[in-house]
C-alpha cells in the first residue's frame, strides 16, 4: 500500500476544494482562500485546499490565524460547538478568542507518538492546529499550561473543568480525530493538539 505520508495526503485531498470553501463560507467563518496544491512538495508536505481562517463559525477569533486545509476548517463548526457549550457550562461566558501555537508546518511527528507513527505530522498537510489559550468574552483567559489538570485527578477550578470537558467531549464525540494534551506527553504540556487525520497513525 502507499506510504503513510501519501495516505495522509490522499485522505485530505479527496475533498472538492470549491465545494468545501462554499460550505465554509455558508458556515459564517471568515477566511481567505489559498491556492490549491495538486501534489506534495519535495518533502512530502503541502495543503491541498488551503484557507487562512481568522474567525470560526461561532465567532471565535484565531490568533494567529489558522493556515489549514478547508476540510479541517469545515470541522470547526462541531469543534467550536463543543467549546462554546463547555464555556457556557463552566465559565458562564462564550469564548471570544483562541490563541494558537501553530497550524501548517512541514515537520515530522514529535513526542511519544513517534514510537508508533514515524513520518510527517498532520501539521504538514494543514490538518492540525495547536491551542494554547482560550479567552472568554468575560473573565480570565484559560491557559493549557497553567490550568490543565492531568487525568487521574479531578479539576477543582472552573478553568480546569472547562479544559477537561472540552478534551473529553472532543475525543468522545468525534468532532476531531485526535486531541492530544498534557496528559499525553511532555511535548504537549502547553497546548492541545487538534487534528482530523486518517483513522490510524500508521
Amino acid at each position: 500500500r502507499p506510504p503513510r505520508a501519501q495516505r495522509q495526503w490522499n485522505h485530505i485531498a479527496a475533498a472538492a476544494g470549491a465545494d468545501c470553501r462554499d460550505a465554509l463560507k455558508q458556515s459564517g467563518a471568515r477566511f481567505q482562500a489559498l491556492p490549491d496544491v495538486a501534489k506534495p512538495n519535495k518533502k512530502g508536505c503541502g495543503i491541498p485546499h488551503g484557507v487562512l481562517l481568522t474567525r470560526g463559525p461561532t465567532g471565535i477569533v484565531y490568533s494567529p490565524p489558522l493556515q489549514v486545509d478547508c476540510s479541517l476548517a469545515l470541522r470547526l463548526a462541531d469543534i467550536e460547538r463543543v467549546i462554546q457549550e463547555e464555556a457556557e457550562t463552566h465559565l458562564g461566558s462564550p469564548i471570544a478568542r483562541i490563541s494558537t501555537l501553530g497550524s501548517y508546518a512541514c515537520r515530522e511527528v514529535v513526542g511519544r507518538m513517534r514510537r508508533w507513527s514515524e513520518g510527517l505530522s498532520e501539521h504538514s498537510f494543514g490538518n492540525a492546529f495547536d491551542i494554547s489559550r482560550f479567552s472568554p468574552k468575560r473573565g480570565r483567559a484559560i491557559s493549557v499550561l497553567r490550568d490543565y489538570v492531568l487525568y487521574g485527578s479531578d479539576p477543582t477550578t472552573r478553568e480546569g473543568r472547562f479544559l477537561r470537558g472540552v478534551t473529553r467531549r472532543l475525543r468522545a464525540e468525534g468532532a476531531a480525530a485526535r486531541v492530544l494534551g498534557p496528559d499525553f506527553d511532555a511535548s504537549h504540556r502547553d497546548h492541545l493538539h487538534v487534528d482530523c487525520g486518517t483513522p490510524r497513525w500508521y
